[in-house]
This record gives structure tokens, C-alpha cells and sequence, in this order.
């Protein structure tokens, strides 16, 4: 019975951080070009509070933002930028079905997009995780971006299918964002094992390949 009990409480308890940490993520998106720096920190917190127990899902995540905005703000709002110009190149093209070069390019730019999607949940997770230099990042992301490509499928199914839950059903945004990084890491972490040396308690790792 003891047992059961404590199961309960662990479960409920990861239940009430997820919650605390969606919202936490949902607020400091909001001036968009700190969503990076949310992101970041939903994902190291995810880390170490969630999967690890360590901390507490409030201040670790305070922490986290605080340290990362500096660092996201340039990279946030670059894939802002490409996400505008893919996007309204796609949908200028998509305008003239007729048109063989405008096919081509609408093609193009939905794979620009996922490319984009996919630089951005490694990128976000790598900048929350560790201390990384521009170059160092920019090595690991074309790595992990063209490297795992059937991870990277797993990842975006997974996004898309968070994002399709938080527009259909608004409530679950209170859970989802938390969610979402929480199953993330799974399919993450082994990935970037491979390319960094790191101690899985470590809360925040130098880069060592």
C-alpha cells in the first residue's frame, strides 16, 4: 500500500510541475522573441527536475530563462525571419498551381520549414542543456539535423501532433509544452550522447567531443 501511495504522489506531483512549467512557458513566450529562451529553459528543467528530481520546477526554470536569453534572442528571431520568408514564398507560389517552377518552389519551402522545425528543437534543447560556442552549435546542429534523420521524422511527428492538441483543444496547453519536451528528451538525449561527452547528472555541461 506504501508502495502505491508513494507511485501516486511521484505521479501527481510530475503532474503539477508539468502544469507549472507549460504555463511558465506559455507566459514567457509571449513577446515571441523569447520563445527561444522559454523553450531552452522547459527543456533543461525537463531534464533535471522531471527526469532526474533535482530542484524545483519554478526556480530551476527562472534560472534557466534568466541564463539563455542573451544567447536565444539572436537565433530566435533568425528562425523567425526564415519562417516568414519560406512561409509567404510557399503560399505567393501556392497562388499559381499552374506553374511548374511555382510548384518546385512551394515544395522547397515546406522542406525549408522542417528543416527549420528541426534546427529549432535541437537548437533550443543543446542551448538549455549546455555551454556551447557558436561554432560548436553550428557543427552539432547540421550534425544532428541531417544525421538522425529518423529521429528528427519521430520529433516532428511529435510537434506536430502537440502543436494540432493545443489549437484544437486550448485547455491542454496547460500540460502539452511540458509534455512535449518531457517525451522529446527521450528520442534527444541518446542523440546527443553520441556527439557530446557528457555525465548524464551533470545539470549544465561544458562541450567535450
Amino acid at each position: 500500500m506504501f508502495n502505491q501511495e508513494s507511485t501516486l504522489v511521484t505521479i501527481l506531483n510530475k503532474a503539477a510541475d508539468m502544469v507549472i512549467l507549460s504555463v511558465l512557458w506559455c507566459v514567457c513566450s509571449l513577446p515571441v522573441l523569447t520563445i527561444g529562451a522559454a523553450s531552452a529553459a522547459l527543456y533543461h528543467t525537463s531534464i533535471r527536475v522531471l527526469r532526474q528530481n533535482r530542484g524545483y520546477a519554478f526556480a530551476t526554470f527562472r534560472d534557466s530563462f534568466k541564463e539563455n536569453l542573451r544567447q536565444t534572442l539572436p537565433f530566435t528571431a533568425l528562425l523567425l525571419f526564415l519562417y516568414a520568408l519560406f512561409g509567404v514564398t510557399g503560399y505567393v507560389c501556392w497562388q499559381r498551381p499552374d506553374s511548374m517552377i511555382a510548384g518546385m518552389y512551394v515544395f522547397f519551402s515546406l522542406f525549408s520549414i522542417l528543416v527549420c522545425l528541426t534546427v529549432q528543437i535541437h537548437g533550443f534543447a543543446l542551448m538549455g542543456r549546455f555551454r556551447l560556442r557558436r561554432q560548436e552549435l553550428f557543427t552539432l546542429l547540421v550534425r544532428l539535423t541531417f544525421g538522425h534523420l529518423v529521429k528528427n521524422f519521430l520529433l516532428l511527428c511529435l510537434f506536430l501532433f502537440a502543436v494540432e492538441l493545443s489549437i484544437y483543444y486550448p485547455p491542454l496547453l496547460f500540460i502539452v509544452p511540458a509534455g512535449f519536451f518531457f517525451l522529446s528528451s527521450y528520442l534527444q538525449e541518446p542523440v546527443f550522447k553520441k556527439h557530446i561527452n557528457y555525465q548524464e547528472e551533470d545539470p549544465l555541461e561544458e562541450l567535450s567531443e
